[in-house]
């Protein structure tokens, strides 16, 4: 995860430093497991992770054959994630803007390229790799004012036809306590209808009183000038 902002992102380097990271589970999301497959995509399909910090939703996607980019401001949570996997940390391939960490495709799964790094610097180009992408953890980490702006780097990124899975979060109580910060319906339909079909899937209610809310998302041709 990380912010915009100097402030948000010592915020989320502090986190991993002190291990404050209750947010992370090295198990599937539940939502992904049961909505992924509600998406229309090749079996190959590549999938973006915007700040995906060292998620088990990596693995699991990279398991089912989809080649994965995950992109995340704090190095600790991305050479975690390999620790996590048993694996031997990959050479570091230096990119503009971007430390690179980069698994080859294995029998066991599909490849994995971790680069480190702020999203927001992630080149509009990119988009000629990306067949999908996946959101549990960006929107929601993310405060109000930095949202529009993420929504619509999203936009930049996806070509029209491009489909995502992104889970939004709501909460019993009024006062928002984030990150992970409240995203209500409506908040992602002014962000992401301009440029996005949007259909919302189903949702899942916890013992904490917090709603995750899975959406598909599909990108719609820009209109002509």
């Amino acid at each position: 995860m990380s912010s915009t902002s100097g402030q948000g992102n010592e915020q989320w380097f502090a986190r991993w430093r002190e291990g404050r990271i209750g947010f992370h589970s090295d198990d599937v999301q539940p939502m992904l497991a049961r909505y992924w497959s509600a998406l229309t995509l090749a079996a190959n399909a590549r999938v973006l992770l915007p700040l995906c910090g060292k998620s088990g939703d990596i693995h699991w996607l990279a398991q089912k054959g989809h080649p994965v980019l995950g992109v995340e401001l704090v190095e600790e949570a991305v050479t975690g994630w390999f620790q996590a996997q048993n694996e031997a940390l990959p050479a570091v391939q230096s990119r503009t803007n971007f430390e690179r960490f980069e698994s080859l495709e294995r029998s066991d799964r599909a490849a994995v390229t971790l680069d480190v790094g702020n999203f927001f610097h992630l080149e509009a180009g990119l988009s000629d790799d990306i067949d999908a992408f996946y959101d549990r953890a960006a929107l929601i980490a993310l405060p109000q004012a930095a949202r529009q702006r993420y929504a619509l780097k999203m936009a930049e990124l996806c070509r029209p036809g491009v489909e995502g899975l992104l889970i939004s979060v709501v909460r019993d109580e009024n006062r928002d306590q984030g990150p992970p910060y409240v995203v209500t319906d409506e908040e992602v339909a002014r962000l992401f209808a301009p440029n996005f079909e949007l259909e919302r899937l189903g949702e899942q209610r916890d013992e904490r009183g917090m709603t995750d809310i899975a959406w598909r998302l599909r990108r719609k041709t820009p209109l002509s000038c």
